[in-house]
């Protein structure tokens, strides 16, 4: 009878021990990555982006070359202006373009670290493990890079040749008048003989030659465009636009042989720039520039040429306030420490701008991640799964806190 008793209460006290302990409920705590962080299989890890500048500058490069004919453009067309009258190559910036990019900040990685497997996150990352999203019922878009291969390379002029420089190459040239003895039935006569020979055309005469043909385009071209055509070749509409224009081609062609010509080709350079986070204000050298000889890498001789410096400089535009992040709670008598959320990113502003010199060639105001501040959501918005969260992917910034319908 005691031992059934003794067993009774036994039983008794175990199940109290048991119904009184509270079920495991899930809970979640994020920290920062460190390089001895020990994986038990229990973590979630995901990374804040960076971005870098993007350059793209574009040079135009122009080639002159004096025509054959350029001394004689006024006595045979009556042109005096915009002949080129020696080679000559100069280049010009014409385009510059800030484009930012996004990549994985290697020191900013983060830890979630679950207990209990009924509310775990549902993270959506990037193929580079950036977080864009937790716990949302639908999907985000991703920040693309284009992937395009480019070339930083000064192109050579392409080559060219001058059309038609003279139609007839050589022509007669009578030299001097002879006597021969010819024989007749019964006498001698002296009969004279003219001697002719063949020499090369002279520049100016094929100079002559080109311009006379120069008119003679201009006036076929005249007849086309006020209606003088030959009625046995009645040309008109798209037809008769395109004769033009090939007339138009000709004699500019022509016109080269007087005046030169100009080629104009586009050259493209390339920079990616990351801003340093902890930095105010950044300058750097990009290249050195010359009116004269384009945009190099390394440093010339600035005393003998005319190279100037091609600065980037970028300044942090607005401040946001510093920010402490508490640890450990110390309202009660016994401090215990604080569990956050997910961390995300106020980016910073920061004003960029393409210098040559002292001359600004562009500015621009960027948004960058790593020049603002990180900061944790409160734990409750993540263990419970009652709330969707976004991000910027290009950012890391907080887009958007949804609350889940609790009926679903």
């Amino acid at each position: 009878m005691i031992k059934r008793f003794f067993i009774l209460i036994v039983s008794f006290i175990f199940a109290i021990q048991v119904f009184s302990q509270k079920p495991e409920t899930a809970s979640c705590e994020v920290r920062s990555v460190s390089s001895k962080l020990a994986i038990d299989g229990h973590q979630l890890l995901y990374a804040l982006p960076k971005n870098t500048i993007h350059i793209a500058i574009q040079l135009t490069q122009t080639h002159q070359t004096p025509g054959p004919y350029a001394e004689y453009a006024k006595k045979y067309l009556n042109i005096t202006d915009g002949i080129i009258q020696s080679e000559n190559t100069f280049y010009e910036i014409t385009h510059i373009n800030f484009e930012k990019n996004s990549y994985p900040d290697s020191s900013c990685f983060y830890n979630i670290n679950c207990f209990g497997y009924l509310n775990m996150p549902e993270l959506q990352l990037n193929a580079d493990g950036v977080i864009l999203g937790c716990n949302l019922p639908y999907s985000v878009p991703d920040y693309k890079i284009p992937e395009n291969l480019v070339f930083n390379k000064q192109k050579e002029p392409e080559s060219f040749y001058f059309y038609d420089l003279g139609a007839i190459p050589f022509v007669e040239e009578k030299d001097e008048t002879t006597f021969k003895t010819q024989q007749t039935d019964s006498t001698h006569v002296k009969v004279p003989v003219t001697i002719s020979k063949l020499v090369a055309t002279t520049e100016e005469n094929n100079a002559m030659e080109a311009a006379d043909f120069v008119r003679k385009l201009r006036k076929r071209r005249l007849k086309l465009l006020v209606g003088l055509k030959d009625e046995s070749l009645a040309v008109e509409g798209p037809a008769l636009q395109v004769m033009v224009n090939e007339l138009e081609q000709l004699e500019k062609k022509y016109l080269e042989l007087f005046i030169g010509k100009t080629q104009i080709q586009n050259i493209n350079y390339y920079f990616d720039i990351e801003p340093e986070a902890s930095v105010e204000s950044e300058q750097q050298i990009l290249g050195w520039f010359s009116a004269n000889s384009g945009l190099v890498y390394s440093k010339p001789d600035i005393r003998k040429s005319d190279f100037k410096p091609l600065l980037l400089r970028s300044e942090v535009v607005g401040r946001i306030p510093d920010l402490t992040l508490q640890t450990m709670d110390n309202s009660t008598k016994n401090p215990i420490p604080i569990k956050y959320g997910l961390y995300y990113r106020i980016p910073g502003m920061i004003s960029v701008s393409l210098q040559l010199a002292d001359l600004i060639l562009a500015q621009q105001k960027i948004q960058i991640a790593q020049k603002g501040r990180i900061i944790p959501l409160p734990i409750d918005y993540l263990t419970n799964n009652q709330y969707g969260i976004e991000f910027y992917p290009e950012s890391g910034a907080l887009k958007k806190i949804v609350q889940k319908d609790a009926s679903k």
